[in-house]
């Protein structure tokens, strides 16, 4: 502590005795050291009933260039004084301690220490309580905030300055949107400058529409994507077969009805339900239960169970043209299925757009949808066009197509695991394990074998180094996945779109399974703070999903690593919190987005022992060291 008096000291004495009327701006010179800080506070709502749950919202601004600290202490005793709010605000009693929208953390150069601070705009919140019984009528808050503002040379001295808000109590039943309180904090505020709200895509037009165009391409290669390559070729090689001339026209309905179903499903969805609407329908397993069917279904069809084609009365009466038209219904069906399917993998992406359409900018979301779909939607248009070539080539390939289409039908039931096992973990009945998983996966690469080996031997084709290639490959990969069970890695793809395991064994890398279950995640942040109080370790907090592949990947091939797993065991205290399922699947979601201002999957933060934000890592890490830097962040 004397260290940090002695730097405000040193600040003040250039000034002599002008500290009453004037400071250093953040070049240097002399302003009114009023103008620094300007505060305001207001209650929410300003008229109350007995019962009821208002809030003290105080609204920092200070100027470009200077800051002031967050709420919550440093560790370190030489760090600057924290912001602190004393209220008189009888009859009304606080319930929890004093919060605040999220502060930037820095290293200050000039002490040596990193530090919480706010820049421009901030606010403070303080819940409050009404009790039963209250005398009605007009009553006031005094409200003291003790703070500091700095800027990159100087600080000025602490302040405190004194606020009154008045509120009116009035008989009556507790409304419903105050009976309980609310600790929800602007998701935005953090962006505001200069006292205008900034929200998302506001630093230019071109910026946002590149930002949209890099989601769609990041979605791209996504792991869970990858299945859809099979799915769309498979696809097209059977419409190439009945009409290879419309290919284009079908392949850019394709492409279009991804495009127009991804974007609209976006914004009625976001405007309904909010901006954790695509968490909530990419989760759901209803949804991932259909979606697994209509995969079963397309694959059972291109094996020759059955035709989708359209029934011959209508061929007949619309001739041509009714195929035709066939075709188009097939493709809108499957463009529709497609963007079901992608949008469990994309949920993160798309998840930044919902929030900025939940908050009332139309104009952009739907701009920046309509950029991320086509994006995301323009190689598979590409990738339809194939099998139109694919289907010239027949007359001179004989009838590989037709058996690649059943071995196309047979990846499409594997690929329908991944949806099966999401509907599962939601509900979390156990019914689908790992090793399950592995078998039915095993049968499928064997049975794509034997297929191949007893049709190649009946057209006489099976003495072809081509064909002999393809059967050896089937059945070195159904050897290989049978090798995956009891925890043995397959491969980040592979593990994650397979029913999770606790760990997996990665060569000698990572640590034993019954190393890794020694870890305690706690299900919730308040026990957490206050374990990590106790200990005075920072938390670790994991916002994660059971149908969320990038989070199994991550949990799976990098928390188990022995260069990460120490740090997990020593370090911190951990948190998991679920926002897809389980019984606080929408509390967890709702702390998402309305603390940390994103419903990206998976996302780490580390907090300090008072709730603070120290650093967050969003995303999966290919690179072990990138984590283990993140992680090491705690200790600054």
């Amino acid at each position: 502590m004397r260290r940090w008096l002695l730097l405000v000291v040193l600040a003040c004495l250039p000034s002599g005795g002008l500290w009453a009327t004037s400071a250093w701006d953040s070049d240097g010179l002399p302003v009114p050291q009023e103008e620094q800080a300007r505060l305001s506070a207001r209650l929410v709502p300003s008229v109350l009933r007995p019962g009821e749950h208002p809030r003290l919202e105080v609204q920092v601004e200070t100027e470009l260039g200077w800051h002031l600290y967050s709420v919550f202490p440093p560790k370190d005793g030489d760090a600057p004084p924290p912001t602190k709010l004393v209220l008189n605000a009888a009859p009304l009693t606080e319930d929890g301690p004093l919060y605040e929208t999220r502060a930037e953390v820095v290293f200050d150069q000039a002490i040596q220490m990193t530090l919480a601070t706010h820049e421009e705009l901030a606010y403070l919140y303080q819940n409050l309580t009404v009790p039963p019984e209250v005398t009605l009528g007009e009553h006031r808050v005094l409200a003291q905030v003790s703070f500091q503002v700095c800027s990159f040379r100087v600080c000025l001295p602490p302040k405190t300055q004194e606020l009154t808000v008045t509120y009116r109590l009035e008989s009556g039943p507790v409304r419903e949107e105050y009976q309980f309180a609310n600790r929800a904090i602007d998701p935005l505020a953090k962006n505001h400058k200069r006292g205008k709200p900034q929200k998302l895509g506001q630093d230019g037009l071109w910026t946002f529409v590149g930002l949209a165009a890099l989601m769609g391409l990041a979605s791209l290669i996504m792991p869970c994507v990858f299945p859809m390559v099979p799915i769309t070729i498979s696809y097209f090689s059977k419409q190439a077969q009945g009409n290879p001339k419309g290919l284009l026209w079908l392949a850019g309905l394709f492409g279009f009805g991804i495009i127009v179903t991804y974007t609209g499903m976006g914004l009625v969805l976001s405007s309904v339900f909010g901006a954790g609407a695509s968490s909530i329908v990419a989760s759901n397993p209803w949804v991932n239960l259909g979606i697994a069917g209509l995969f079963i279904t397309f694959a059972l069809s291109l094996m020759g169970l059955f035709s989708l084609d359209i029934s011959p009365k209508i061929q007949t009466y619309f001739d041509h043209k009714a195929r035709s038209a066939g075709g188009a219904l097939g493709v809108i069906l499957m463009g529709f299925t497609f963007t079901l399917t992608a949008f469990t993998c994309t949920v993160q992406f798309v998840g930044t757009l919902m929030i900025a359409a939940s908050q009332g900018q139309w104009a952009w979301p739907l701009l920046g949808m309509l950029v991320f779909s086509t994006v995301f939607a323009f190689p598979f248009f590409l990738l339809a066009l194939a099998p139109g070539m694919v289907g010239r080539m027949q007359k001179s390939s004989g009838d590989w197509l037709g058996r690649s289409k059943v071995v196309l039908g047979i990846l499409e039931l594997m690929a329908s695991l991944k949806f099966l096992s999401n509907a599962d973990l939601v509900w979390q009945t156990g019914l689908l394990s790992r090793d399950l998983g592995l078998l039915l996966w095993s049968l499928c690469l064997l049975g794509a074998a034997i297929y191949l080996g007893v049709t190649g031997k009946k057209t006489g084709k099976l003495k072809k180094p081509g064909q002999g290639f393809w059967i050896l490959v089937f059945l070195v990969l159904a050897g290989l996945t049978w090798r995956g069970r009891g925890d043995h890695s397959l491969g980040s793809l592979l593990d994650s779109l397979l029913p999770p395991a606790q760990t997996l064994m990665v060569g000698g890398e990572t640590v034993s399974a019954e190393e890794s279950a020694k870890l305690v995640w706690l299900d919730r942040l308040e026990p957490g703070l206050e374990k990590a109080k106790a200990t005075q370790k920072p938390v670790l907090l994991e916002f994660t999903g059971y149908t969320c592949v990038n989070c199994r990947w991550m949990e799976q091939h990098i928390l188990p690593l022995k260069s990460v797993h120490p740090h997990l065991a020593q370090d911190f205290v951990l948190v998991r919190l679920y926002t897809d399922g389980g019984e606080r699947g929408p509390e967890n979601l709702n702390l998402q987005i309305n603390r940390f201002s994103t419903v990206a999957l998976p996302l780490y933060l580390i907090l300090s022992p008072e709730g603070a934000e120290l650093a967050r890592y969003v995303g999966i890490s290919l690179e072990s060291e990138d984590f283990v830097k993140f992680l090491a962040q705690a200790g600054k």
